[in-house]
């Protein structure tokens, strides 16, 4: 009997008929049976006559199962499988924790600490290495990106290889959004006929970042598109659906993301806005393990203006998190409360140069976005988007991943470092009514520690009345920028006043006295 560990891809390979066009003519399902567990499971044709089916066990002991198909040398194979305790750095799929926050399926802590390179993956081999080599290096434990290639400015290189079978003649002009515009005698592509070859080396990154212990928080469909991926219509669009989360949902790194700048696809009329509720639910519905699901917007929704047709509803019961474009970080406390579920600002503007405002962003500003969402247990997604003239051949990371060239990702680096030893992966906002509109304040669930930040605000004197009552601190000051740790005041409590050195971006790390203690100077 094979075996197989908890939460790890489970592979069943079955040899089939390569007459016609399997991918659409032949139905291919596994039944899994487990005591009172049963889950249903598609397969899906890998080419050259090979039949898959893939499940990740949640649930330890012996499975069996049975498969069924239209075609009879695939239908009614059976067999068990033993499914064994995870072991090693295998924590299983992320999940949603305490409604706003997320761990492991085992318990084990984890924290959002995202990055963007949309199309790593479609990039040369050398970039692609770079990236892995790059993400290894650093704590981003997160990365958005894209199933389909990306065409877009500084992105209209062809990728080695194209997901349907089909050819593209490479554009030979500079990007225009009227290349968007993709006429049906433009369309070179078989949407009825999968590349199976460009999804193999696609699962071959995502399983390498998950050695890594990255997520890969995958955009099904965007809008950057001159091949006419972005308007294949409807029975199209769900075969895609069926045929990527059979191949993907056994892989427990993966976060599905409904699309990047999904109202983006409307005003292009590629996908339109009532169109995602029935993708959302086909998602839901075609995984068998329920991995993270979300929706990324394209404008910036303030406040006043979320009644706007163009706001998803994140209620919805597949959407298990926000993931938002979005600058007006003081919501972050509003949209926990009124949907009870994480809220990621996966695109808070990028640190560049580049001549779009979305990514001449500093450093500085970047980081403090981090500081601000993280204090109130939000959460933000790095980028950076530094273009090299006269060499604008360069990999920009935003899009290309390869290596880092800017200044946030240091201090974002210790940042999550510094969280994460302060037990902060899952951190609750508190002082919330207070006055002060630049003191962001945050706890541990279990009250243990506190971190406030204070971003650009440089109070002379400050007292923090929204600490527990009765409750004394030790306090270290964090310099966020320089990243320096350095004790404070012995102790702090709910009534006490204190003076503060001056300067910006700096954060107080409280532990309750008694408590644990981490950190020191320079750490």
């Amino acid at each position: 009997m094979n075996t197989i560990e908890q939460w790890q891809k489970n592979e069943f390979t079955f040899q089939g008929p390569t007459t016609g066009n399997p991918f659409v003519d032949v139905d291919f399902f596994a039944i899994l049976q487990h005591e009172n567990e049963r889950r249903t499971v598609r397969g899906f044709y890998d080419g050259d006559g090979t039949y898959v089916f893939r499940f990740m066990a949640d649930v330890v002991g012996t499975w069996s199962y049975t498969t069924q198909s239209n075609v009879a040398q695939l239908d009614h194979q059976h067999g068990q499988f033993e499914v064994v305790a995870a072991t090693g750095n295998n924590h299983g799929p992320v999940v949603v924790y305490n409604r706003t926050s997320f761990r492991y399926a085992d318990g084990s802590p984890y924290m959002p600490i995202g990055t963007t390179a949309y199309a790593w993956a479609f990039q040369p081999e050398s970039v692609q290495e770079d990236t892995l080599n790059t993400l290894e290096a650093n704590e981003f434990n997160k990365v958005r990106m894209t199933v389909f290639p990306k065409f877009y400015n500084y992105n209209t290189a062809e990728p080695q290889s194209y997901p349907y079978v089909g050819t593209q003649t490479p554009s030979d002009h500079p990007f225009t959004f009227d290349d968007w515009e993709v006429a049906p005698d433009q369309i070179h592509f078989d949407f009825e006929k999968f590349n199976p070859k460009y999804f193999q080396h696609l699962e071959q990154r995502i399983a390498q970042l998950d050695q890594l212990g990255i997520q890969a928080d995958l955009i099904l469909f965007h809008p950057y598109d001159h091949w006419g991926f972005a308007r294949m219509g409807h029975d199209a669009n769900m075969r895609y659906i069926k045929y990527i989360v059979a191949r993907l949902a056994s892989y427990k790194n993966v976060w599905w993301s409904l699309a990047n700048e999904y109202d983006l696809m409307a005003m292009y009329d590629q996908i339109q806005l009532g169109e995602w509720d029935e993708i959302g639910q086909m998602v839901h519905q075609e995984d068998p393990s329920n991995h993270l699901l979300s929706i990324h917007n394209f404008y910036d929704v303030p406040r006043h203006q979320l009644n706007t047709s163009n706001w998803y509803d994140y209620s919805k019961p597949w959407i298990t998190h926000l993931s938002l474009q979005n600058y007006s970080l003081y919501m972050a406390v509003q949209w926990q409360n009124d949907y009870q579920k994480p809220v990621i600002f996966d695109e808070c503007r990028y640190e560049g140069n580049i001549e779009m405002g979305w990514g001449d962003m500093s450093a500085e500003d970047l980081v403090d976005s981090f500081w601000k969402l993280m204090a109130h247990g939000a959460y933000a997604t790095h980028g950076e988007t530094y273009l090299d003239r006269p060499n604008t051949d360069r990999p920009i990371w935003w899009a290309h991943g390869g290596q880092l060239h800017g200044e946030s990702y240091k201090r974002i680096n210790f940042l999550a470092d510094l969280f994460a030893k302060n037990q902060l992966s899952d951190v609750e906002p508190i002082g919330i009514q207070t006055a002060d509109w630049e003191l962001y304040a945050g706890q541990s669930r279990d009250q243990s520690h506190v971190v406030i930040y204070f971003g650009t605000s440089q109070p002379r004197f400050e007292n923090l009345p929204f600490l527990a009552s009765g409750k004394q601190y030790t306090a270290q000051l964090v310099n966020t920028w320089n990243m320096t740790i350095t004790d404070f005041e012995p102790v702090l409590d709910q009534s006490k006043w204190f003076e503060m050195p001056a300067g910006k971006y700096q954060a107080l790390l409280l532990t309750v006295k008694g408590g644990d203690r981490h950190g020191s100077e320079g750490e």
